[in-house]
């Protein structure tokens, strides 16, 4: 046997025995993928057995295109929070992750990330009745609160009070000094609407004494009146311009805001000072804003607009005042996919993102299409 023969021999077999992935060509590799609930990232229906489970979401179809593009088949392992999918990683129950998952100066010790998947910032979501609303509406709202029933009754009975007391004193006084007929029903029409005028105007009269005395009593209530409504409205308009309203991060220091434990925007919070209520999930923190034991909830833009969507719509069907999501955007951040350090998946990867997001012509990219379909905008 010729030298030249004798080495092709040795590495067909050396290939065969130490690389059988390739002896059966054609067949892609699984790859085991960890992920975890996050709208609109990744959805599925947590009570069901895994097997059961069919994930969809922004992040599931990008991986759906990444692993098209490398050549792999897909295994979900399900995780419960961001803590838990890293660790899965990290330890290597998994050759990725992918959700939702902010990448940080941290969690690059323990793992690799993937170049950008998407890029957003932090958004804040307040009650529907705690943004800025028109002094239309403060008035509406406060004079209805003022008029209530018991207070409307009294008002009635004083003026009906009032009315026939004024006509009885100007039936007696000098036929030169009388404002009112005789007649009594007459006289009492007319003395009603010289009543409600006298509230709020003074035209002095042309009686003296008691009458007198009456008129100026009567328009000293009107305004005494008037003048605590008007209170009662500056003071509204006041604490919703001034305390209650927040219309940027600027606004959060000092101010209960909920945020989720595991997640980074709890971390930027306490940065700026924000009284920070740690919840274990968005539907929490939504819970508790909505029942104001916190005055806002602060996370990832996206998911904050899409569950604002979802809110609003089924609350507008039980007439019930919804959420507002505010337009700033702050601690601009990336998500990236999670890969082991020194995975060997980290640049294949890479690749298929940066292809993803290249634009074939006049046509949206594979990435642009997916926030078209899954992120809501901004009104």
């Amino acid at each position: 046997m010729s030298l030249s023969r004798f080495i092709l021999l040795s590495l067909l077999f050396n290939s065969f025995f130490q690389y059988p992935a390739f002896a059966q060509e054609g067949e892609p590799k699984i790859l085991r993928l960890a992920i975890k609930p996050s709208e609109p990232w990744v959805m599925y229906d947590t009570s069901l057995p895994d097997n059961k489970k069919q994930p969809i979401g922004f992040s599931i179809d990008l991986w759906r295109g990444i692993a098209k593009k490398i050549g792999v088949k897909t295994q979900w392992v399900y995780t419960k929070n961001v803590p838990d999918l890293l660790k899965t990683v990290q330890e290597g129950r998994a050759e990725a992750g992918i959700s939702a998952i902010t990448i940080r100066s941290d969690r690059e010790q323990v793992v690799d990330f993937s170049t950008s998947m998407f890029e957003l910032g932090l958004q804040i979501m307040v009650r529907e009745e705690t943004g800025l609303g028109s002094p239309v509406s403060v008035l509406i709202e406060e004079i209805s609160q003022f008029l209530t029933l018991e207070n409307l009754l009294f008002f009635l009975l004083a003026l009906f009070c009032v009315t026939n007391l004024r006509w009885w004193v100007d039936r007696w006084a000098p036929s030169e000094s009388q404002t009112f007929s005789k007649h009594y029903w007459l006289g009492l029409y007319e003395a009603f609407w010289w009543s409600l005028t006298m509230l709020l105007t003074w035209e002095t009269p042309k009686n003296k004494g008691l009458a007198r005395a009456i008129d100026l009593t009567w328009h000293l209530i009107g305004l005494i009146a008037l003048s605590v409504l008007t209170g009662v409205i500056a003071a509204a308009l006041t604490i919703q311009a001034v305390g209650g309203a927040i219309t940027s991060e600027k606004d959060l220091p000092d101010k209960p805001v909920a945020a989720v434990a595991t997640d980074a925007p709890k971390d930027y919070l306490n940065k700026i000072g924000a009284r920070v209520v740690p919840v274990k999930s968005l539907d929490e923190g939504i819970e508790m804003l909505l029942k104001g034991k916190v005055e806002a909830l602060v996370h990832d833009g996206p998911r904050l607009l899409y569950l604002a969507k979802k809110i609003n719509h089924d609350r507008k069907l039980e007439s019930k005042p919804g959420v507002l999501v505010l337009p700033a955007v702050f601690n601009h951040q990336n998500y990236g996919i999670v890969l082991p350090n020194g995975s060997e998946y980290l640049e294949p990867v890479n690749l298929a993102l940066l292809k993803l997001r290249e634009p074939s012509g006049l046509e949206d990219s594979f990435h642009e299409e997916l926030k078209k379909k899954w992120i809501p905008q901004t009104d």
